[in-house]
């Protein structure tokens, strides 16, 4: 068998390009094709060499603008760690509390919460680590200076670049907002809603939205904006991370804020459906989602099927709504089912199809006795050490705005079911 002289030399150079070790080389005193096979691959050495260096400087852009963004942005931003250790805190942070970054970097959060709710915050911030899913809500906490501040947060669960689970949070202000809510409570209390001074109580309720709207929610469109340009450009894969959580945790804010004037008005009877094109299976899976990393970390299975089948996430069930309450809605009624269910056990949510929509969510557990007769009504609660009590309450505003009923049956033997019928179209005029 011939021998190729020049094919161990050959092999040599594209194991050390494979290695990265590839340098140029000059051949005089060489076959015609080792030179010329030389030549190809110095050439995509210097290539290569250029190719890393605009992505090494694409790179230092993009990381440089997402710093630029969250050190500018109007919403403080802060990381924490697994323990609850400041790591990072933007200027908007340190402006709202009224502290100089080195007091707070290395301080366990609590710092900015009063005395008195430290440790059950700090009980929350554990729970949160170790189940990964997302808190958001309204907080009071405490300034430098001692003086209460009112914040809605929302928090999201990141892997850092140090490889190590990190807690992000953002925080808005809305110390303006409750006092106002204040002044609103206090000015229904003196109304009577059946005489003609209900046009009082109509300004009141217009000015609340209409700070809402212009104190709050211009920043949060600003970062949501710059979040989104961030993403254009080359980030590593945990910066790209944090841009997605930035985005998403503004929108997520943005819908609090409207959501509570909102329900006001569903449950005055008030409120006008907002009706678009929905994708049943499209809130279903966003739920899905959510609720994921909650019934995970409590060994919970939820299975979702259509018609006796297992669900299929890309068929089209169409109807007429608003997708982001319908997605509150069926997140409120499955998260209850899932936080009711034991370790080991499922909960399944049916969709029977026809000219309305049949929603059925099953788990195990009865409901409480005490609970029965006023399991829709607002504040009941039991068992939940941070129950709010208005999951179920909440869902069937959403599902009366809807034109749809909502209704439970529960027992010892069969567990409880949650119904939810909903129109494929809302009725015109």
């Amino acid at each position: 068998m011939h021998k190729d002289p020049d094919l161990p030399a050959i092999t040599g150079l594209l194991r050390s390009v494979i290695a990265g070790a590839y340098e140029p080389l000059v051949v005089e005193d060489a076959s015609p094709r080792y030179r010329e096979f030389v030549e190809t691959l110095n050439t995509l050495a210097d290539q290569r060499e250029d190719l890393i260096r605009n992505y090494n400087e694409d790179l230092r852009q993009g990381e440089a603008r997402l710093r630029q963004i969250i050190e500018s942005t109007p919403v403080g931003i802060c990381i924490t760690n697994e323990e609850g250790f400041f790591e990072y805190v933007n200027p908007t942070y340190c402006r709202l509390y009224g502290y100089d970054p080195v007091e707070l970097i290395g301080n366990h959060f609590t710092i900015v919460v009063p005395e008195e709710n430290r440790e059950r915050l700090g009980h929350l911030h554990a729970e949160f680590m170790g189940r990964r899913y997302e808190l958001r809500g309204e907080w009071s906490v405490v300034r430098k200076d001692g003086t209460p501040m009112a914040i809605i947060a929302d928090a999201a669960y990141i892997i850092d670049v140090d490889g190590r689970p990190k807690k992000v949070t953002f925080v808005l202000d809305i110390s303006d907002r409750k006092r106002a809510e204040k002044a609103l409570e206090a000015t229904v209390e003196r109304l009577n809603y059946e005489i003609a001074q209900r046009e009082e109580l109509e300004k009141v309720k217009a000015q609340v939205e209409r700070m809402i709207r212009h104190d709050l929610r211009n920043p949060l469109n600003g970062i949501i904006a710059a979040a989104e340009i961030m993403m254009v450009d080359e980030l590593r894969d945990e910066h790209r991370e944090l841009c997605m959580v930035i985005r998403e945790s503004g929108r997520k804010l943005d819908s609090m804020l409207s959501s509570s004037m909102d329900l006001i008005r569903m449950e005055e009877g008030s409120y006008v459906l907002k009706v678009q094109p929905v994708n049943l299976v499209t809130v279903l899976q966003e739920v899905r989602r959510e609720i994921e990393p909650l019934a995970g970390s409590m060994g919970v299975d939820v299975v979702f099927e259509t018609d006796a089948r297992p669900i299929s996430w890309t068929a089209h069930l169409p109807l007429e709504g608003e997708r982001l309450y319908l997605s509150q809605a069926f997140a409120n009624l499955i998260r209850n089912a899932v936080e009711a269910s034991s370790e080991g056990d499922e909960v399944t949510v049916r969709v029977t199809t026809g000219e309305n929509y049949r929603v059925a969510i099953h788990n195990r557990s009865a409901v409480p006795a005490e609970m029965r007769a006023v399991f829709f009504d607002r504040y009941t609660t039991s068992g939940k050490k941070n129950g709010t009590g208005l999951g179920t309450y909440v869902a069937a505003l959403i599902a009366k705005v809807h034109s749809g009923t909502i209704d439970y049956t529960t027992s010892e033997e069969a567990g409880t079911t949650v119904t939810v019928l909903l129109p494929g179209k809302q009725p015109r005029g």
